[in-house]
């Protein structure tokens, strides 16, 4: 009898150790004890994933806030003449994430005195009778919905912390651009040296713009864009962003001789506000675009307290 009870006292002290090595549920003590003098004992549950705020703290809001941008802009990819804007932005935001701008940017270099050293060189190489359309823009009036899908904070190297947004528009509007024809011709200033002292004779170029004044070519435009706002204090942030302004415009074709030769027969003055006016003017369809860098200092009304006050009794 005592051989065969052996097996169940092992299996009995097996079965008392597996309960004491057994870990009890986690608690986790309250930071304060209560009036009795014993520690309040509290289940332990992991942080609720579905936090509705995850960046807290922000150092800046949005909501409820008009800002105002006067800016600096620079198109980038027009082939012919160097432009820079100056703008002015008004933003009201709805909440943190959605706005609506009114924005309007003025061209204030034009004429011809614009024109890229490259245009110039061109113009240098081709017979003195060629006229060379050019598009300068004049002014962007523009609508356009923002959108900020991220607010972050950034401490590069641990010395300060950078507060900032990212955005993106989409908008339409109204354009305008100067249409010119350009040619450099030789001017010859004298023709004897003896007879004219101490003028130049030498024979130069000049670009000009030939014929009529230039004249304005009116679009209606869609933009679409993105960039970044630094917050640099409380009521002032600074703005980056680039922007792509899209139209369609009907111009002279010259892609087939037939066209070419038809379109030569106009004038040399002619440009493609032809289109749609001179019935022997052959056309096509285009989509110029222009994109703008830009770059300002936005100013936020009301006030941060107001601002957060105003958040406050929304909640």
């Amino acid at each position: 009898m005592r051989q065969s009870s052996r097996p169940l006292y092992v299996l009995a002290a097996l079965v008392l150790g597996a309960a004491l090595l057994t870990p009890p549920p986690a608690y986790a003590q309250a930071d304060k004890d209560d009036d009795s003098g014993s520690a309040t004992i509290v289940r332990s549950r992991a942080p609720d994933p579905k936090r509705k705020t995850l960046v807290k703290n922000k150092f800046f809001v949005k909501a409820n806030r008009l800002e105002i941008t006067p800016r600096f802009g620079y198109i980038s990819n027009n082939a012919l003449n160097s432009e820079v804007m100056l703008g002015l932005g008004l933003t009201y935001h709805f909440s943190e994430r959605i706005g609506l701008e009114i924005a309007g940017d003025y061209a204030f270099l034009g004429s011809t005195g614009n024109t890229k050293n490259l245009a110039l060189a061109v113009l240098r190489l081709l017979d003195a009778s060629f006229r060379l359309e050019s598009v300068d823009p004049g002014m962007f009036v523009t609508a356009s919905l923002i959108w900020y899908p991220m607010y972050g904070k950034l401490n590069p190297f641990a010395s300060a912390v950078i507060n900032l947004d990212f955005f993106f528009t989409l908008g339409l509007g109204y354009g305008n651009e100067m249409i010119e024809m350009l040619a450099h011709e030789p001017q010859e200033q004298c023709l004897d040296p003896g007879e004219n002292p101490g003028v130049n004779c030498d024979l130069g170029f000049e670009g000009q713009s030939l014929g009529a004044e230039p004249e304005i070519n009116h679009m209606f435009l869609f933009n679409f864009g993105f960039g970044a706002k630094v917050y640099l204090a409380k009521m002032v942030s600074l703005r980056l962003d680039g922007r792509l302004y899209l139209t369609w415009d009907s111009v002279l074709d010259f892609d087939t001789e037939e066209a070419a030769a038809q379109n030569r027969g106009l004038g040399q003055l002619a440009n493609r506000l032809q289109c749609g006016v001179n019935p022997d003017a052959a056309c096509k369809t285009v989509f110029p675009t222009s994109f703008v860098l830009s770059a300002g200092l936005s100013f936020w009304v009301p006030g941060d307290k107001a601002a957060r006050r105003s958040a406050g009794k929304r909640r």
